[in-house]
């Protein structure tokens, strides 16, 4: 067998060049929120106009984007089916279904359920009751590990190796009040290991705060992350004893329920 050497070069992974830009156009509409136009479009894909129309009018075609009277366009229907048959199909979203709505009506606050993925938190499920607000995390979305508690707590049980190349990146923050210096950071995933929870106080959005748990598989190792969120006028520290009850409470019988 021929051993590689720092002389042999390294085969790079055989791609397909126009499934990679439509990829590009679909996360940059979703970071953009909002109706976009094609010379938009073009410019943050890094594509000329024609390229970028052709792209867009394949993906209008097959219902992952649409295109309103103003000739801007947003993502489609055709995602949201896609990524809710990814969302039914888990185990984990499964089981914890019917335990997020009991806990959004026992809390009365919303309901968030995440998981670490590709440096993120991404939330799979949400659930809401009571006196309705507006905040960034929701299903399909995602958020910086450290800016709120769900990511927080995912983070918590790293690796420290995981840990130190997470610290050792930047850190933006989102509101005045987002942990951005590493020694902070890792200061903080240790009360979050050594307490069992995490909290964000305004944070990932100022005027909302949340509390997360740890949903762990049979191995013990950490499967998500549960959270409960909500405007701080009503979720603050003195609130915190008997939501982090509730909340530790739900997370252990979906913890249970997965190691059946």
């Amino acid at each position: 067998m021929i051993q590689p050497t720092s002389a042999t070069p390294t085969r790079e992974p055989r791609v397909v060049r126009s499934v990679v830009h439509a990829s590009a156009l679909l996360k940059a509409l979703q970071r953009t929120g909002t109706p976009a136009t094609l010379s938009d479009l073009a410019r943050k894909v890094g594509l000329s106009k024609p390229a970028t129309h052709t792209l867009l009018r394949t993906l209008e075609l097959s219902g992952f984007v649409v295109r309103d009277d103003n000739a801007r366009y947003q993502l489609g229907w055709g995602l949201y089916e896609l990524g809710s048959s990814v969302a039914r199909s888990t185990e984990l979203t499964g089981v914890a279904r019917m335990h997020l709505d009991r806990l959004a009506e026992l809390t009365g606050e919303a309901v968030l359920l995440g998981i670490l993925d590709n440096a993120t938190v991404l939330y799979l499920d949400r659930d809401q009751a009571g006196e309705p607000f507006s905040m960034v995390a929701n299903i399909g979305r995602r958020s910086p590990l450290h800016t709120n508690a769900s990511g927080k707590v995912l983070l918590a049980h790293q690796s420290s190796r995981y840990i130190d190349g997470v610290a050792k990146k930047s850190l933006p923050p989102t509101t005045s009040l987002t942990i951005t210096d590493p020694t902070g950071l890792k200061a903080e995933l240790r009360r979050i290991r050594e307490h069992g929870y995490a909290t964000c106080w305004q944070e990932q959005e100022i005027g909302l705060a949340s509390i997360a748990v740890p949903i762990f598989s049979s191995g013990r190792s950490v499967r998500a992350a549960l959270a409960v969120a909500g405007p701080t006028k009503r979720l603050d520290k003195p609130a915190l004893p008997g939501l982090l009850a509730a909340l530790k409470k739900t997370a252990a019988d979906i913890s249970r329920q997965l190691s059946q």
